[in-house]
């Protein structure tokens, strides 16, 4: 990489300019474009080398650019805490091309390759012992993708057939996933046997890498979702690119079964070999070594299901509380807003004991103080639908707030969904960082709630039965849901998101709502 190429490179990491550049170096903003465009280059030994990657270093304010850069200079994340002129002096070396090995050791090398002789003919002869041998243990051997299919029937047949029911499958590969969707029937197989061991109370721990790219990686969480959706799956992700010459699947039914293969990129597939063996020594193995790996690696996917869904109210807190980047919402019915006052009376009217009456309103409570201190700081775009006017007068609008925290069902009266509404556009009129669009009901998604906040998760609930919530920090995928859902908004006029529309089409529904409930004399 050319001298250009990195400095170009550099400033978009750190989203500077070429003034701000120059200044802290004490130049002119043209000698810093005259570097990016390469007509110019500082030499080496120039103290402009060592000043940039002084300034550059004092730009990774993020854990990500720390790491950014770190993975540049061909160090590890796990650096990300070192201190600003540790990574200044890692920049600085990488814009000169200055190796990472020291000069001692190449001095070291080279006075090892001056004083080497002939080690083959200085040999001298040294007792060996008996030929070791190993323990013996039994496997069997399969062949390319038909092989790999054969060793996971294998197996989760081997699961199925298992006394014990509580079992745990810890799952890795980095293999391509074709060998699963390819071959129709074995998808067939496969959805069967996993779903099976499930029901009888498999747990299933699953690492994705990286080395997939995040299409892949989305397409991976998209096929395993209805496995997501029965609880029984924890997932993971290890956060490092890895090399690109090896690749290595291994399939462990905890203190039963393993199967396993190591291969070379590029490698012919029907040359691969999966060994599969029940030897307790060699399935410990697998175990151990997915254990670690499992210590190198971050959640990719959390679920909730059934009661347990009311966790969403808690991970949105907990979001709110340590978000460091703008937030996106989808709500096909509302959610945000709701003042503990309303929420109070519609759990006493549906009889909620006044002990956990108290609990679920500091809970909401906590959750509105937490969004405004956010909207002081932070932009959040928020996409929902009105629902049709028959419906909040008929009493049939369901109010997921308090049906999701109670795990009863719940709808508004008239003038308690007025209520709500009435919140929502204060909350809109107090924050100017605060966007809302109205999407119109056909275009919105309405079996699912969306919350996602840049830098640290998202989440999905999915509020009809089964009930269904879906977790993740990886941040490609929040990076993905948030491109998503501002892709949604877009669709809408540009006119019809200027706040001053959306607010006057607000107060119109709910001025419909309270004419309506006026004129049938309704709550």
């Amino acid at each position: 990489m050319q001298f250009n190429e990195k400095i170009n490179l550099l400033m978009k990491m750190a989203n500077t300019t070429n003034t701000k550049l120059a200044d802290a170096l004490g130049i002119d903003p043209s000698l810093v474009s005259r570097w990016r465009t390469g007509a110019r280059e500082p030499s080496d030994d120039s103290r402009y080398i060592q000043l940039i990657g002084i300034y550059f270093a004092s730009q990774a304010k993020q854990d990500f650019q720390r790491v950014a850069m770190l993975e540049l200079t061909g160090h590890q994340m796990e650096d990300k805490n070192v201190g600003e002129p540790i990574i200044a002096n890692y920049l600085t070396r990488w814009l000169s091309d200055e190796s990472k090995i020291s000069p001692k050791s190449i001095q070291v090398l080279l006075d090892s390759i001056g004083s080497a002789g002939n080690t083959v003919q200085a040999i001298h002869e040294v007792p060996l012992p008996s030929e070791p041998s190993g323990q013996p243990v039994h496997t069997q051997s399969f062949s390319g993708i038909q092989g790999l299919r054969a060793a996971t029937v294998k197996l989760l047949m081997h699961a199925l057939n298992s006394p014990k029911k509580q079992t745990k499958l810890y799952l890795y590969s980095d293999e391509s996933m074709d060998w699963i969707i390819e071959d129709p029937e074995f998808a067939k197989q496969w959805i069967f046997l996993m779903s099976a061991n499930i029901r009888r109370g498999m747990h299933i721990e699953i690492i994705h890498t990286l080395s997939r790219d995040s299409n892949e990686l989305a397409a991976a969480v998209q096929r395993w979702l209805p496995f997501y959706m029965t609880g029984s799956i924890v997932s993971y992700y290890y956060p490092e690119k890895r090399d690109d010459m090896f690749n290595h699947t291994s399939f462990v039914l905890e203190g039963e079964a393993t199967a396993f293969s190591t291969s070379v990129r590029g490698q012919n597939r029907d040359t691969i070999r999966y060994i599969y063996a029940t030897d307790p020594s060699v399935v410990s193995g697998g175990e151990e070594t997915f254990k670690r790996q499992l210590q190198l690696c971050k959640p990719l996917v959390r679920t909730a299901t059934g009661r347990n869904t009311r966790s969403y109210v808690d991970e949105q807190i907990s979001l709110f509380s340590s978000a460091s980047g703008s937030g996106v919402g989808m709500q096909g019915m509302l959610l945000s807003g709701m003042p503990p006052e309303l929420l109070d009376r519609m759990l006493q009217r549906h009889e909620i004991p006044g002990e956990e009456r108290t609990t679920i309103l500091e809970q909401q409570q906590k959750r509105l103080e937490l969004m405004h201190q956010h909207l002081e700081r932070k932009d959040f775009q928020m996409v929902i639908s009105l629902p049709r006017i028959t419906d909040v007068l008929k009493g049939k609008v369901t109010a997921i707030v308090p049906e999701l925290i109670t795990q009863q069902p719940f709808t508004y009266l008239p003038m308690e969904y007025h209520e709500h509404l009435m919140a929502v556009i204060d909350l809109l009129e107090r924050h100017d960082r605060l966007e809302i669009c109205i999407l119109p009901n056909k275009h919105m998604l309405h079996n699912v709630q969306i919350f996602a906040m840049q830098n640290s998760g998202l989440l999905v609930l999915k509020h009809r039965d089964p009930k269904f919530v879906f977790i993740s920090e990886q941040k490609d995928l929040i990076s993905a849901m948030i491109g998503f859902m501002r892709q949604v908004s877009s669709r809408i006029p540009k006119r019809e998101r200027n706040k001053a529309y959306v607010l006057e089409k607000l107060r119109d529904f709910a001025k419909r709502v309270e004419e309506g409930s006026a004129m049938r004399m309704l709550p």
